[in-house]
């Protein structure tokens, strides 16, 4: 009688697992969460605008699988959308990802932001690489077509097409003609216009103010520096100040003008031979580079 119920209890217990696991084993079902809606868009991007890449004097444009985009609708962070980029043109993407939303219907404008929420430009460190994943800022708008409220999507009138919102600077540092290698380099401009950071109030608004930009370790190569500079004054040079740390650790000083039609958003300026000097008591210690 004991081995029977030895037996019982057995396949009871056996019973009870195979129970447990068939109800660990069974998939939830995916309920979204309040307000979220996927959205998909086509994107583009001027040659001279994303991922960049250096092609002798110009930068070169393609997205790549897995970067982010974010989304806003007047100033309020709606979420990201993830690229998957174009199997034979790499200047285009679709972007796809889930946002919550309230409130968004048909007719709105929504703000797509390249490459992330935070739109900064402090902390670079003069590499390319650096400026296509962090500083390679670009912006599209979008018109929203429809909400579909019982399959959770959002459809826009058209793609995005994204466009810049800085230029990038080559710069390289010279004393006498001889290359000079720099732990790193503060900029500013005789217009105090140079942005640090944008925000949203109302609009967006940008705060101005001194760049640093400091390499790794230091070096005589040419380092590159994303500015968005809001002069705004086309027909008027503006002119950058640098003072730069040597190798040696001693202050070095410069200057270099830049012609107002090389201002704007965009474009790629290269100034490989700013001369720069110790100062002194005795003199300034500055040198004016020509274009």
């Amino acid at each position: 009688m004991k081995k029977y119920a030895f037996v019982i209890l057995a396949l009871a217990t056996m019973a009870a697992c195979q129970k447990a696991e068939e109800f660990v084993n069974v998939e939830p079902e995916v309920i979204p969460p309040a307000g979220a809606y996927t959205l998909t868009v086509k994107a583009s991007k001027t040659v001279d605008s994303k991922a960049l890449s250096l092609d002798g004097s110009a930068l070169n444009a393609h997205w790549e699988d897995g970067e982010t985009v974010a989304v806003y609708q007047e100033g309020n962070y709606l979420g990201q959308l993830e690229a998957t980029a174009d199997g034979t043109d790499g200047t285009k993407a679709t972007l796809s990802g889930t946002l919550t939303v309230t409130g968004v219907t048909q007719g709105a404008e929504l703000m797509l932001l390249f490459p992330r929420a935070d739109w900064n430009y402090t902390g670079q460190d003069g590499t390319i690489a650096t400026i296509g994943s962090t500083y390679d800022y670009a912006s599209a708008t979008v018109t929203v077509a429809s909400v579909d409220d019982v399959n959770n999507t959002i459809t826009t009138t058209d793609g995005a097409d994204f466009v810049n919102q800085q230029s990038v600077y080559r710069f390289g540092f010279k004393v006498s003609g001889t290359p000079l290698s720099v732990k790193g380099f503060t900029l500013s401009s005789d217009h105090n216009k140079l942005v640090t950071s944008r925000s949203y109030s109302s609009g967006w608004v940008s705060t101005y103010g001194d760049l640093t930009v400091t390499p790794a370790s230091a070096t005589s190569d040419l380092l590159y520096v994303s500015l968005r500079n809001e002069n705004g004054n086309t027909t008027e040079a503006d002119q950058f100040s640098f003072y730069a740390i040597g190798e040696d650790d001693a202050l070095y000083v410069g200057y270099k003008e830049i012609p107002g039609d090389k201002l704007g958003d965009g474009k790629f300026i290269s100034a490989k031979s700013i001369a720069v000097t110790k100062p002194s008591l005795a003199q300034s210690g500055t040198a004016t580079v020509v274009w």
